[in-house]
């Protein structure tokens, strides 16, 4: 009786063992496991562009997550194997490097761009309105010239000129246009709408910026 209890016993295990092997997983959690290994022990001084990089490594890390969880839902085994990068790992080990990845990526991410956002501070306290909406929405990351075109270099500077205007030069034509687009305002409140002009030369004069 034991005996047959073993070998019964055995042939269920050896079942449930196949059944898993059989399990198949989908590509798009196969992409997406294979796209988040990609960031195991990413630092962001391996990289040029941290922030741009560790805002990817959380979104892979995020869409490896949600990929698993769904599959998993719908009745794939934790213990399924699946081949990576980083080699061989069961979807249970796939999700918690998932995790790890999406944690050190926010961490960058969240870190330059809490940084980032610190230098827009000064300004943002001493503008209102529609200043204050016009730098956040489109200004903030651009050098802004008053009248004549001399350059705002502080705050105070950008909450005194009554004209914000922006600057750049297109060099992929044959001949280079400089180009200036400005808005005008009384107090923190935009007069009028968006003023641009364009001329040819590598530098705009300073009776562009009025």
């Amino acid at each position: 009786m034991f005996r047959k209890i073993s070998i019964a016993a055995l042939l269920c295990a050896l079942s449930a063992t196949a059944l898993v092997m059989a399990q198949k997983v989908a590509k798009d959690l196969d992409d997406a496991i294979s796209s988040a290994s990609n960031w195991v022990g990413w630092k962001a001084a391996d990289t040029f562009y941290p922030k741009e990089d560790g805002k990817k490594a959380l979104e892979d890390g995020k869409m490896c997550i949600d990929r698993i969880d769904e599959a998993l839902s719908k009745g794939l085994a934790s213990s399924t194997v699946v081949e990576t990068n980083k080699g061989k790992m069961t979807i249970s080990e796939a999700r918690e490097m998932c995790v790890s990845v999406r944690d050190a990526g926010q961490k960058v991410f969240g870190d330059l761009t809490a940084e980032e956002e610190a230098q827009y501070e000064p300004f943002r306290k001493v503008l209102s309105g529609d200043k204050l909406s016009i730098y956040n929405e489109r200004l903030k990351k651009y050098k802004l010239y008053g009248a004549g075109g001399k350059m705002l270099k502080t705050p105070e500077a950008y909450r005194d000129s009554v004209l914000w205007c922006t600057t750049g030069v297109d060099r992929e034509v044959i001949v280079p246009m400089w180009s200036v687009d400005c808005w005008h305002f009384k107090g923190m409140t935009k007069v009028g709408s968006v003023e641009s002009r364009s001329g040819t030369g590598d530098e705009a004069p300073s009776s562009a910026f009025h």
